[in-house]
């Protein structure tokens, strides 16, 4: 190994690249996004510190401030002009910022100033230029090997011209392995399928598998489209499902877009369904004896009631449900209530209990009957 004293003396000498900053020479704007590391940002460039350097959000401290409160806050700086280095709080470690400046130019190192500590036993070290002489040793070595190697070659190839025949179809042979192995590796590469989870389309696609490797393979749930990825691109390769017809009266199938618009179209009304109690003749205060079972689950959605001959007085009706006969349940919190002299309820009725369950059984009760009502008719529309 080299001795290091060799390489301290003022033989290899540092090169300062620099601009003047006159108007023959100017300073050139500089635009550098480096990251944080170890607190320290490392500028292309030396600042110039007339000009200051500019990172936008943050706040550039002097050195003197430094000085006396040695700390730096979470948006400022402190730029060490001769070095072209920015000092950074901890909170910014890992970042990347964009900072503006004027560059006077670089400072270029020899190898042989540049040291590593290979131990301290005292300490020891080891240049650049050391391990680039070794490595030239090794090329120099490498090269001597190679032309003993050359000469074995040759002499060698006396005895290669008597058996070229054999040679020449042993190479063929090889040529003919080497063609298949390389057709069977594009085979290998343009038929592999590495199936990942589904996205949504192909944007997403990019987004979440940003470095795909050849073979991966995902399809997009919106349109059932399925991509691999050939090396360079995604590639469509087969849409799921394009091989089935749509439904129709005969067999199963798909559901087309026209189909899926005019069901996704029908109203909620389509799934309503209505349970008629009534009461023929004077109404009077009391349970009314016709019960109306319910056979499906859903949820109560509206009452109304109307009546043939309308009360001089005011009317209020429970809607009730039982499942045993024995316990009823009004399901309203505010019940139903016609007015004098109204053929219709008046709308103010609040259901308190939407829940149905598959039989559920209903009756009206009525809690104050107004004179000389008749022909009561309401209806219970439940969503199922």
């Amino acid at each position: 190994m080299p001795d290091l004293s060799t390489y301290l003396q003022y033989n290899d000498p540092v090169t300062i690249i620099s601009r003047s900053g006159t108007p023959q020479d100017p300073f050139i704007d500089r635009a550098d996004s480096l990251p944080v590391i170890n607190g320290i940002l490392t500028l292309l460039e030396l600042p110039s510190s007339t000009d200051k350097v500019n990172i936008a959000g943050f706040v550039e401290i002097d050195q003197d401030v430094f000085e006396n409160r040695p700390y730096l806050n979470e948006h400022e700086f402190l730029v060490h002009y001769g070095m072209g280095v920015i000092q950074f709080h901890q909170s910014q470690e890992g970042t990347a910022h964009l900072c503006r400046y004027k560059g006077r130019g670089l400072i270029m190192y020899p190898a042989s100033r540049i040291y590593a500590m290979v131990s301290r036993n005292p300490d020891v070290v080891v240049t650049l230029q050391d391990y680039i002489d070794q490595i030239q040793a090794k090329i120099n070595e490498n090269q001597i090997a190679l032309g003993k190697i050359e000469d074995a070659i040759r002499q060698s190839q006396a005895q290669t011209e008597l058996s070229k025949l054999a040679t020449d179809k042993a190479n063929l042979a090889a040529e003919d392995a080497t063609q298949s192995a390389i057709k069977a590796k594009d085979a290998y590469n343009t038929t592999r399928l590495v199936y990942k989870e589904p996205v949504q389309d192909l944007a997403e696609l990019r987004l979440k598998y940003p470095l795909p490797e050849i073979g991966w393979t995902a399809q997009t749930y919106k349109d059932g489209k399925r991509y691999r990825y050939d090396g360079n691109n995604w590639i469509e390769i087969d849409v799921f499902g394009s091989n089935l017809q749509p439904v129709n009266e005969f067999k199963d199938g798909l559901m087309s877009v026209a189909e899926h618009l005019k069901l996704k179209d029908m109203p909620l009304e389509l799934q309503d369904r209505v349970i008629v109690l009534c009461k023929d003749s004077y109404v009077f205060q009391e349970p009314i004896g016709i019960l109306a079972p319910f056979p499906f689950n859903g949820e109560l959605v509206d009452v109304k009631g109307f009546c043939g001959v309308a009360g001089e007085t005011e009317t209020e009706i429970e809607i009730e449900r039982t499942r045993n006969f024995n316990t009823w349940l009004n399901v309203m919190s505010s019940n139903l209530k016609f007015n004098p002299q109204s053929h219709y309820d008046n709308r103010t009725a609040v259901i308190q209990t939407k829940q149905v369950q598959a039989g559920d059984i209903f009756r009206i009760n009525i809690k104050k009957s107004g004179l000389n009502l008749q022909n009561l008719t309401v209806h219970l529309t439940i969503r199922t």
